[in-house]
């Protein structure tokens, strides 16, 4: 006895579940039809461009094997060979400056069509850097000139330079000699320019630390950088990095001070340490007063109410004027000092509206640090301030005012 049919709604259709459908992964494939684009299309790029934005070409899936056949010719296997033969109309296989700009610019067109090209970009970058050593002298430099472009476009992040730092590539000499055709490249094309450069070496957390650290170990000193990178027109990168140590050792003797001077340590005591700091580092006499002068002026506290800054720099200068007499010798010396409080003062301006500069420099005259010629010759002359308006250096001039006429007063007394 069959069992009977139960009655139900609708057409009676049957209903299959939806399963997702798996397509084969064939690299080999996808550059297959992308050579076929090249062929056809020869050199011109708009022509590759519109053949190349095509919907039936899988660039999510098949987005690095593309910026792999833009950059090094074919696929690249692991350890950095390249798969044979390579396409004519790649970076690597550029004979001008001009055939690598064409190839990045074909890429750069389409990312700016495609946006997520720029992460599958970053994962190839990354694996060329890391198998550097094992490309030609030609692919090398081809591949530092594209990722000048690369940066400059912003199609990358600077963050993968940081591969460079291996220690397989450190030591094969790939990372600082790929690093040197890299930033010459650039700054012949900001004109010499070194400024821009160091902000991207800053991104990429590649100080100077970072690219010693590249040099090969049995070579790695600060000279030995140096002159590389003077051998490579770099005279500026070094000069900009000496200012760059010169400034880090100059806030680090004012600190120095700062820090004796909380702990009470006697003026004497802290001239002879000053004076050996200033002698393995180097420093003149006018850096040497600057530091110090920030020692003591330097406040941390910015809970402080503007009376108690004031009372705290006076009470300083009360305590450690004879520090400042030691390395304040001199017209000149002491006109420059009186231009560092000066800045000082102006960029507080309730210590600017307050009479503190008039009341240090009179401490500092009466303590024998400033004499009557330089405060005369600073009044005469009414230095304009590095920072702030004409308006602040007039109010200064109008506080110390009274002061410089009673010294003309006392110098005729005492004539």
């Amino acid at each position: 006895m069959s069992k009977e049919q139960k009655p139900t709604l609708g057409s009676g259709a049957i209903k299959t579940r939806k399963r997702n459908i798996h397509t084969k992964n064939d690299p080999e494939a996808f550059r297959d039809k992308i050579f076929a684009i090249f062929d056809e299309a020869g050199g011109e790029v708009k022509q590759q461009l519109s053949l190349l934005d095509d919907d039936s070409l899988d660039y999510q899936r098949y987005g690095e094997v593309f910026a792999e056949i833009l950059l090094a010719g074919n696929i690249v296997m692991p350890g950095g060979s390249v798969n044979q033969p390579p396409t004519e109309y790649c970076v690597f296989a550029a004979e001008t400056d001009d055939d690598v700009l064409k190839t990045i610019d074909l890429f750069h067109q389409l990312m700016r069509r495609k946006p997520f090209l720029r992460t599958r970009l970053d994962n190839v970058m990354t694996k060329l850097l890391l198998c550097g050593s094992v490309f030609s002298e030609k692919e090398r430099t081809n591949l530092a000139k594209a990722t000048v472009l690369l940066i400059q476009r912003n199609m990358i992040t600077v963050t993968v330079l940081q591969k460079l730092s291996t220690k397989a590539c450190v030591e094969s000499g790939f990372s600082l000699n790929f690093f040197m055709t890299m930033i010459s490249e650039y700054t012949s094309d900001s004109n010499g320019e070194v400024d821009k450069l160091l902000v991207l070496l800053k991104n990429a957390k590649l100080d100077q630390d970072a690219l010693l650290e590249m040099m090969p170990p049995k070579d790695r000193s600060q000279e030995a950088l140096n002159a590389k990178l003077t051998e490579h027109g770099l005279e500026k990168l070094v000069e900009q990095y000496e200012k760059k140590k010169k400034q880090g050792t100059l806030v680090e003797l004012a600190e120095g001070v700062k820090e004796r001077i909380d702990d009470k340590i006697p003026p004497a005591e802290i001239h002879q340490w000053v004076l050996g700091q200033a002698e393995v580092s180097s420093l003149n006499d006018k850096e040497v007063l600057h530091c110090v002068w920030d020692g003591i002026a330097k406040d941390e506290d910015a809970s402080r109410k503007a009376h108690q800054k004031r009372a705290l720099l006076l009470s300083n200068i009360n305590t450690y004027s004879p520090l400042l007499e030691e390395v304040c010798e001199g017209d000149m010396m002491e006109q420059d000092l009186i231009i560092r409080i000066q800045n000082f003062i102006a960029a507080d301006m309730e210590m600017l509206n307050s009479g503190t500069f008039r009341d240090a420099v009179n401490l500092l005259y009466r303590k024998d640090v400033l004499s009557e010629e330089a405060i005369h010759t600073w009044y005469r002359r009414i230095y304009t301030l590095n920072k702030g308006s004409a308006a602040s250096s007039n109010i200064l001039r109008d506080q110390m005012t009274p002061f410089i006429k009673w010294l003309e007063t006392a110098e005729e007394e005492s004539d």
